[in-house]
């Protein structure tokens, strides 16, 4: 069941007491919310998209070109600054090429659906992302979020599945190590391994086309999903015999890295905050999971007597979601 209003959680110092997002039915509906956002947000223009996937794109290549040039004739004493600056700089870069595959995936960088996963696809597979697997579990997390049935990430565990481990998890050098766990390979083992992600009886990840995750009518899709970061990663391993292994890391995969600890942090920081509620079937619906993520901190004027409530978490759909406004149609 969802927590509202004020609940008593346990520090490793003493009780506190956590303000929590509002859990009732919200003051208002999804037409309201629709409403709310300016008319503009809803128009999909494939130029403006288009100019910022190039101005990303020229970036990118850029920082490329002046790694592969010029970093590498360095003198070893400045490379100690040069390739993490490189690395910060390329994997901020890459990581809006990562949002902009993300968009394609909501269908929400043009107009034309074809175009939109082809751009996607081609964005992601070159970041070794599944475009395709993670678009329709992603739609999925979108249709069920805060759904403790049925979200198909950041699923919280319940109490009484908690271990000694879970335990430890919880306290500062615990969370340190979840912290370095999340920003480093976190991605992978969700991806991998569907690690919080949604439990199935079976094994699932989001390489295998057969995976529980998936209907028959996305098989092949996945299908084509592996068939591309297979075809990327033996593009880099040839790349790899001709520069060389180290010369790889450098230039590619210590980037992915900060792309995937940002993508890591973002995703943790908007659905993990202990003020969110997250539902039970008795209590979920649509618009109340879709509202139960940490942007920002508004105001909304009710209709009942103009009273002026603080909502934290659920009027964030017109302040961060407006990129999502495919979803927001569907369920129109």
């Amino acid at each position: 069941m969802a927590s509202g209003g004020c609940a008593t959680e346990r520090s490793n110092f003493e009780s506190e007491v956590v303000k929590r997002a509002p859990s009732l039915e919200p003051p208002f509906t999804l037409s309201d919310i629709k409403r709310a956002i300016p008319p503009h947000c809803f128009n999909r223009s494939l130029l403006l998209s288009s100019s910022h996937l190039f101005i990303d794109l020229f970036l990118s290549f850029l920082l490329y070109y002046v790694a592969a040039i010029y970093i590498t004739r360095l003198p070893t004493s400045l490379l100690y600054v040069a390739w993490p600056v490189y690395w910060i700089l390329q994997g901020s870069i890459q990581m809006g090429l990562w949002i902009i595959g993300h968009e394609c995936g909501h269908h929400a960088f043009c107009d034309y659906p074809w175009l939109n996963d082809t751009i996607g696809y081609f964005l992601h597979t070159s970041l070794l992302a599944p475009y395709f697997s993670w678009k329709y579990s992603h739609s999925r997390h979108h249709s069920h979020t805060a759904s403790l049935e049925n979200d198909e990430s950041f699923v919280p565990r319940k109490k009484s599945s908690l271990n000694k481990f879970s335990k430890f998890l919880n306290t500062p050098p615990g969370r340190l190590f979840r912290l370095v766990i999340l920003c480093t390979i976190g991605w992978l083992l969700y991806v991998c391994f569907n690690v919080a992600g949604k439990k199935y009886e079976k094994f699932a990840n989001h390489f295998d086309p057969k995976s529980p995750i998936y209907n028959d009518s996305e098989r092949f899709q996945i299908l084509l999903t592996d068939i591309g970061l297979i075809v990327t990663s033996y593009g880099l391993y040839k790349l790899a015999l001709a520069q060389g292994f180290t010369w790889l890391v450098m230039i590619y995969f210590a980037p992915l890295v900060i792309v995937y600890g940002y993508l890591a942090i973002i995703t943790w920081l908007n659905h993990t905050h202990r003020s969110l509620p997250h539902y039970d079937s008795t209590e979920w619906n649509w618009l109340k999971g879709a509202l139960s993520m940490l942007a920002s901190n508004e105001t909304y004027n009710t209709k009942d007597g103009g009273d002026e409530k603080t909502w934290e978490a659920w009027n964030c759909l017109v302040m961060s979601r407006i990129v999502e406004v495919e979803d927001i149609l569907h369920k129109g």
